[in-house]
């Protein structure tokens, strides 16, 4: 995940949390005060990395796989050219 996405995401987390609490910024409560409230141990961007690193121990598999699997090809390729400017064509 990009450092920039990061605070992003978890300013998207706590207004969804506060509103699901039914709280606004104008109380002043502060994060880990709603954190505690709705009994939330990580925030989504530790789910997100914890995820992550499991699923990168599943590709500790690819190392083993045959060279002509898709599996492998898309991990381990690049994909060549570039993308046209604007919206897809309908087809």
């Amino acid at each position: 995940m990009k450092e920039k996405q990061k605070p992003r995401l978890s300013v998207f987390e706590m207004a969804c949390l506060r509103r699901i609490e039914g709280v606004t910024r104008r109380y002043k409560i502060r994060n880990e005060e709603i954190y505690s409230r709705l009994n939330i141990r990580y925030s989504i961007i530790d789910r997100i990395q914890n995820k992550r690193l499991r699923y990168f121990g599943h590709l500790s598999d690819l190392t083993r796989m045959q060279d002509e699997r898709y599996p492998k090809i898309t991990c381990n390729d690049y994909v060549h050219g570039v993308r046209k400017r604007g919206r897809p064509k309908k087809r």
